[in-house]
């Protein structure tokens, strides 16, 4: 039975995450990890190349490369931060739209699977998922790369299980 439930979840968890990267593209040659970085530095405004590879878990490099990208593509600027070595990362008008417009289409995917659930479904679902979110958040940076994409109005820190457990962590 065990078994069963874990191959569902999988099956579950790999048809919505194909869904909601399907529905974040706003243009063919756009990535998840892309999208992730722009609802980053929309939330952490001001943070660094340092901060947001960390986030995203990725390599200083492979960092670097993604911001030069979405430079080019005119989505984010680079401004001198107090360190010379670090720069503040803040995303331009049409990186903030780029933003909003892939929140709005992760949100619309999910609520259209959401919506056929019944009220008692949707309720046993957010207890199902805020409990493994917590076990799921071993670090402050981990909460940090969970909530990557997620829409921070829809679930602001004072409420969000992933934030929860890592003030925790970070007190411990």
């Amino acid at each position: 039975m065990k078994l069963r439930t874990a191959n569902l979840f999988g099956a579950l968890a790999t048809a919505v995450a194909g869904q909601l990267a399907q529905a974040a593209r706003s243009h063919p040659n756009q990535t998840d990890t892309g999208t992730a970085a722009l609802n980053l530095i929309a939330l952490f405004e001001g943070c660094s190349n340092n901060d947001l590879s960390r986030a995203l878990q990725l390599s200083h490099s492979a960092t670097v490369r993604l911001i030069d990208k979405l430079e080019v593509d005119g989505l984010v600027n680079r401004h001198d931060a107090k360190d010379r070595r670090a720069v503040a990362l803040h995303l331009t008008p049409l990186g903030k739209r780029a933003a909003e417009t892939a929140l709005k289409a992760r949100c619309a995917a999910l609520s259209d699977l959401v919506e056929r659930l019944s009220d008692a479904q949707r309720a046993a679902l957010d207890d199902i998922a805020a409990t493994l979110l917590k076990h799921m958040t071993q670090s402050p940076l981990e909460a940090a790369h969970i909530c990557r994409l997620c829409d921070h109005v829809a679930c602001p820190e004072v409420d969000c299980p992933v934030h929860k457990k890592a003030l925790e962590l970070s007190a411990a």
